[in-house]
């Protein structure tokens, strides 16, 4: 065959496959950027959602189990890669080697003069991206005091517009209606109380708010029993929750927050995108993790078809500018409602 035709057809094929291979994270970025209306999810929980809240219940002394009990988290993520690089390990940007965190912009919607609260903000990627963007103020919330440094280097260089705090956030304690938007991207599975989590996100909430949270994994789908003991050992070996679409908006429809969105999308799909495999490179040759054979093995122990399809998990929510009054709120006659969530809407302040 001629040597032109051969490099010609080459060529063709790698471009073809650069053109597919944008127009995929192209398509993602659509979904994740068009959430679904939540009204038909999040009105009971499976057997394993509950078992989940019971069993999965983290301890104050956690923090050492990342990957191995004699390692912290600043042991394994103190430094990452750098300081452009991003934690999440899935974001889903216009194109494959684009900014990742155009999709977080398009759902916020950041206009000049707002606060925003990272909850979990790692070394503050997704903070920088849109302060830089935008005009807002935002506060980051760490644990690591490593990250911590990175985060006001780069507020530095941004004015100062950003304030970092080195806490538990589940520890923290911030003035009622104060932020615009609150965002957790990939950091829920660490909190210790979901409910007093959510809670105080709806506090800290200006009516109008919203609230953004990815968050990888879910028992929305899990089937068998097999399948929940297995991911229940990669729990017990990294100390984080997988919250799923349907638990959050469970949660997050007592405390009074509408309309809530959100978007799907399974391991074959997110698993596929470019800011993810970096990360799997990352975890498994760079940073040695043993928790990633862990999870290598729960894979090829667990059905498939639970795996292959267990999203990764955008939910957006609205605080009301006129929230229902608590009575309004339990007439929804939504099922499996527990006197933990009786409480919570109890506590819920008057706006």
């Amino acid at each position: 065959m001629n040597i032109a035709l051969v490099s010609q057809l080459v060529a063709g094929v790698i471009v073809a496959s650069f053109v597919a291979y944008n127009l995929f994270h192209y398509l993602l970025f659509l979904l994740v950027t068009r959430p679904k209306d939540a009204s038909k999810i999040g009105h009971q929980l499976n057997e394993f959602e509950q078992r989940q809240l019971i069993e999965w219940t983290p301890r104050p002394n956690d923090f050492l189990k990342h990957d191995d009990e004699t390692r912290t988290y600043d042991d394994v993520f103190g430094r990452y890669r750098d300081e452009q690089s991003n934690y999440s390990t899935c974001v889903f940007p216009r194109l494959a080697f684009s900014h990742p965190y155009e999709a977080e912009y398009a759902l916020l919607k950041p206009r000049d003069g707002m606060r925003f609260l990272d909850l979990g903000c790692g070394s503050g990627a997704a903070a920088e991206y849109l302060a830089r963007r935008s005009n807002i103020e935002v506060v980051c919330v760490t644990n690591s005091s490593v990250q911590a440094e990175i985060c006001r280097r780069k507020f530095a260089r941004l004015g100062g517009r950003g304030q970092v705090i080195v806490i538990d956030f589940d520890s923290l304690d911030l003035p009622n209606e104060h932020f615009d938007a609150i965002y957790a991207l990939e950091s829920i599975g660490y909190t210790k109380d979901l409910d007093a989590w959510l809670a105080r996100c709806w506090r800290m909430l200006k009516p109008g708010g919203r609230l953004l949270i990815h968050s990888p994994g879910s028992l929305d789908h899990c089937r068998r029993t097999e399948d929940y003991l297995s991911v229940t050992a990669f729990f017990e070996n990294w100390r984080y929750n997988f919250v799923g679409a349907n638990l959050l908006v469970y949660k997050m429809r007592r405390l009074g927050f509408g309309p809530i969105h959100y978007r799907r999308l399974p391991f074959l799909a997110w698993g596929l995108t470019w800011n993810f495999i970096q990360h799997m490179l990352l975890w498994k040759y760079r940073l040695k993790m043993r928790t990633f054979v862990e999870l290598e093995r729960i894979i090829w122990r667990t059905s498939k078809v639970f795996v292959f399809g267990n999203p990764y998990n955008t939910v957006l929510a609205t605080k009301p500018r006129h929230p229902l009054a608590p009575t309004l709120i339990c007439s929804e006659g939504v099922a499996g409602v527990s006197d933990t969530d009786h409480e919570l809407r109890a506590s819920i302040p008057a706006s």
